[in-house]
């Protein structure tokens, strides 16, 4: 399959703030909304583990790499990603998958 065609799978790994919590999390459920409206996002998921419940993970699939390219130019990625700046206390790590292949 083209990387192009091919399925894009993202795991954000999101550090917010303990004294703005409920404020980032406002914000990435506002960018969630949005996204989960692009014809591009097949899923978006936030989610947490008992082991590390002041770390959130996105876990997110696109249609490609071009729809998820689209995604990071749209306004409220754009808004949001300047909002959260201050409301974390490392910047957001993303890891990008895709399918492997079969032999």
């Amino acid at each position: 399959m083209d990387d192009a065609q091919e399925p894009l799978y993202l795991i954000a790994t999101i550090r917010p703030r303990p004294d703005r919590l409920a404020e980032a999390e406002r914000e990435v459920r506002a960018l969630m909304a949005g996204t989960h409206a692009e014809p591009g996002c097949i899923y978006m998921d936030l989610v947490e583990s008992a082991d590390e419940p002041d770390t959130w993970t996105m876990l997110e699939k696109f249609h490609s790499r071009a729809d998820w390219e689209d995604h990071m130019r749209t306004d409220h990625v754009i808004r949001g990603n300047e909002r959260l700046t201050d409301l974390l206390r490392a910047p957001t790590e993303l890891r990008f998958f895709t399918i492997r292949p079969e032999p």
